[in-house]
Parts: C-alpha cells; structure tokens; sequence
C-alpha cells in the first residue's frame, strides 16, 4: 500500500537556526562525526520547503553496507562480494540538494533520457551512496522510506561497464537493487536529480552564484560556460 502524496509544509522561517537543526540532523543520522560546513546559502536553505526538497549530508568513505547498517537498510545486495556497482565522490563529504516527493519522476522515461535532461539543466543524478543518504534523509523528515513499490535509476552511477543500476522499495520494506540497460523506461520506473551547491564555501564572493533548478534549462547552474 502506498502512502498518500507527502509535500513539506511551508513554515514561517524567521528567527531559525539553521545550523542547529543541520547538526541535529546529522547527528541523528550519523552520530557524532566531523561535519563540513554546508555550501548551500541560508536563502537557498530557506526555498527548499517552498520548492519540495530536502538537503542531504553524506559523509566521505562511508561504504554502501556501512550506509545500510547505519540506517537500518535491509538490502538484497551482497555488498562484501559486489564489485560492479560504481558510485561517484567517495573521497568528498558531500552536501546536495534532492527531490521530497515521495515518488521518482520522469516516469516512463529512459535513463539516458533523464541524465540528458539533468544535464541540459545543470543537475546531477543518484547513485547508490547518494541514493541511501537521500532515503534515510526523507525517513528522518517524514517516518517513512521513498520510493515504495517503484524503482529509479541512478544516473550518476553504473553497474558493471556500460549498465546502470535501478533501486526501489518492495512492499516489505527492502531496498532491492538490480543492473539494468540505460535505454529501458517502465510506467513504474522514473528517476531522481540531485543539486550540488555551485561553490565550494558560501563567501561575499560566492553567496551570489546561483544554483541549478529543476525545470530551468540554460547554463546557470552549470560549473562552466562560454560566451
């Protein structure tokens, strides 16, 4: 059974400390580690919930079965013999911006679709480090895991040398992984962007930047262009 539409309230954001609740939030998730400051602005922070998302912490080096374990993920994945399941920025903390909705979108559409699609937009897609600090993330904020009875491509990771790897909920629960073809699309099948903040540290220099939208083709969200 699915659970009904979730979209995060709009609040009143006067007078909040956001890096309190960002270090509670990665406390609760994660203990008590070091934390890099957050690149994102406090304007930036102050959108996500009129925009429906969520900022995401994912410390460096933490594998994909220390992730689960950390989380309470039951997985079908045998992580101390898999080898084929490629992730992205292992070495960086990383802090990113990703989708609240409850449910992938671009249904129906290809993985090489959807990673055109970021692209042309500036974003960024999932992989599977990246995909279990967003689910725990969403449960943090609403008690219940994403993607229930639906599967996403992880664009920004692969499987193997030329697959991609899909990944989704089952009805009891399990996260379930599997390697699929990047020109396959299914009515229950979508995928998930992510931001990655356009600056290193936020600084009178930097503040301005802006960041990539979902839904704002052109070139200033990306890293680089040219006139």
């Amino acid at each position: 059974m699915l659970v009904q539409d979730i979209s995060i309230p709009v609040i009143n954001v006067q007078n909040r400390d956001y890096e309190q609740e960002l270090q509670d939030y990665v406390q609760h998730l994660y203990g008590d580690i070091p934390i890099t400051p957050c690149p994102f602005t406090k304007a930036e922070i102050e959108a996500l919930e009129e925009q429906n998302e969520l900022l995401v912490y994912l410390p460096a080096k933490m594998t994909m079965k220390q992730l689960c374990q950390q989380f309470g993920i039951r997985a079908n994945v045998d992580f101390d013999n898999e080898s084929l399941i490629k992730n992205t920025m292992v070495s960086e903390n990383q802090w990113f911006i990703a989708s609240a909705s409850k449910t992938p979108e671009l249904m129906y559409q290809t993985g090489l679709a959807a990673k055109r699609i970021y692209e042309d937009e500036g974003l960024h897609g999932m992989d599977f480090r990246r995909y279990l600090a967003f689910a725990a993330t969403f449960k943090y904020k609403f008690g219940v895991f994403p993607d229930q009875t639906y599967w996403t491509f992880l664009v920004s990771g692969s499987y193997d040398r030329s697959g991609i790897s899909i990944v989704g909920f089952d009805a009891r629960g399990v996260l379930n992984h599997h390697g699929w073809m990047r020109n396959f699309k299914a009515k229950f099948l979508g995928s998930r962007y992510i931001v990655i903040a356009p600056r290193l540290e936020v600084v009178p220099e930097t503040e301005t930047l802006p960041r990539a939208q979902r839904g704002r083709r052109g070139t200033a969200g990306k890293e680089a262009d040219m006139e």
